[in-house]
């Protein structure tokens, strides 16, 4: 199964920092701005594309950061490493994407919500929009696509340790989130842990029936 985990900044709604809604988590970027471009992950938008054969409709645009080279350049993503990706093709497609991100003053990383039958880009994408009651236009950057309709955004309250925890080796486990943003879940067949871990983490993602938080904004 082609399946691929990203860490972010938490957010409680992903629909762009507020007062109400601050990034936590997210890295220098996050802490010197305030905001990262994961703020809009869980945000729908129709979108209608040019000269590319896919369907208009609304979908979530998704973002995680590759972090940069010695170059001070952004890395690409190595999506040779999904299952059945090869290079030097630039993009994946139908990925579980999920996406998690520390929980503040808890000490642990949750699953926040994932795309299921995601598009994964080996470089940075970009969106643009006009801008709303005549702001500046402006550029979304995103490296995952998926159909809002195969997207969940867990409730706040229910992203608990117990359920939807993410495992991290600096922690002392021994597979999950290193160093970068990415985890790419190799080595199942080797790693009787990582194989059930996996198992019950997709299991519990295809028989969610619980509340979507897609269309949940902040009271503003």
């Amino acid at each position: 199964m082609r399946i691929l985990f990203c860490n972010i900044a938490y957010m409680k709604y992903y629909k762009g920092t507020c007062d109400q809604d601050k990034a936590y988590g997210g890295g220098s970027f996050v802490d010197a701005n305030g905001y990262g471009h994961e703020e809009y992950n869980f945000k729908p938008e129709y979108i209608e594309f040019k000269d590319t054969g896919m369907e208009p409709g609304d979908y979530c645009l998704g973002f995680f950061e590759t972090k940069m080279s010695k170059g001070n350049k952004l890395n690409e993503l190595h999506i040779e490493r999904i299952e059945g990706c090869i290079e030097p093709a630039t993009e994946v497609d139908g990925v579980l994407t999920v996406f998690c991100a520390p929980r503040q003053f808890q000490n642990y990383t949750t699953v926040v919500g994932w795309y299921k039958e995601s598009t994964v880009y080996r470089n940075y994408q970009q969106c643009f929009f006009a801008g709303e009651n005549g702001g500046e236009d402006y550029v979304q950057y995103y490296n995952i696509l998926a159909k809002a309709d195969d997207c969940v955004l867990l409730p706040a309250k229910a992203r608990t340790r117990d359920l939807w925890n993410v495992p991290r080796r600096a922690a002392g486990a021994s597979f999950g989130l290193g160093r970068a943003n990415v985890w790419f879940a190799e080595g199942r067949e080797k790693n009787k842990l990582l194989d059930e871990y996996l198992k019950r983490i997709v299991d519990q993602i295809e028989n969610y029936r619980g509340e979507n938080w897609l269309d949940k904004y902040p009271d503003i």
